[in-house]
Parts: structure tokens; sequence; C-alpha cells
């Protein structure tokens, strides 16, 4: 059976400055959230990251490129992946390799940029190569 797809809410609070995102598209659901912004001592931004392999189809993935859309430009200072393009603007894609079955949750770490104040995270999506390579 097929289910319906339900578009994310996503409500903006001014008065905050942590944001939430969660998206899905492809076969991955992602959750991004800046968990620290810069404070005395740290001048950057963490964002915790996590995604649901959603295949209802059974597939397996084995690689994954993250792709995380800003108001702003960024920095990218570190992650749990490699840097695959976008440093210095408003999208940055972050390579991955987890072999994930169809229903795996992955918790991709703290994603680590740079950037002016102010920043919020308005797009996010984990894409899927399909293959394991362990068929």
């Amino acid at each position: 059976m097929m289910k319906k797809y339900e578009m994310p809410v996503v409500e903006i609070v001014d008065e905050v400055s942590e944001g939430v995102y969660l998206a899905s598209g492809d076969c991955y659901t992602v959750n991004a959230v800046i968990t620290q912004t810069p404070q005395m001592g740290r001048g950057d931004y963490r964002i915790q990251v996590v995604g649901a392999h959603n295949a209802s189809d059974g597939h397996h993935s084995g690689a994954q490129v993250l792709t995380l859309s800003f108001n702003q430009p960024v920095t990218y200072v570190s992650s749990g992946g490699s840097l695959a393009g976008g440093d210095g603007t408003s999208a940055i894609s972050i390579s991955y390799g987890y072999h994930n079955n169809a229903q795996d949750n992955v918790g991709l770490g703290d994603v680590v940029v740079q950037a002016d104040s102010g920043l919020a995270i308005t797009g996010a999506q984990l894409s899927c190569n399909y293959d394991c390579g362990q068929h």
C-alpha cells in the first residue's frame, strides 16, 4: 500500500535563534537542527542532521549526498563526511558513505559552519545512490 505524501510543516519564530528544518524528498526524510550558535570563544554554528531512509521498495544505499541550504553564505568547517561543494555559498553539499538498509536511520553528526549572525536553514536534502554494492 502506498502512503500519501504529507508535506512537513515549518514554523518560523523570530525570537528563537536556532533553526529546525524537516524535509522529505528522494527516499530520505531529513531533520536538520541548529544546536549551537556562536558564543564567546566559539564562532561557529553546529547543525545536528539525521536522515531516515524510507525506501518503500526495499533498496539499500551505500553513498549519500547531503545538501543544506541557508539564508546566507556559509564557510564549511567540518562534518562526518567530505565537502563536495558550495563552500562560501548559501548551499553546501557533503558526501557520506553509510550503508543503509531500506528503513535505517542515519545520524550524520554535527555539521559545523561559520556565518554571520542570524543563520537559518532554508533547505535540507539527502540523496541516495540506490545501491549498497553488496548485491
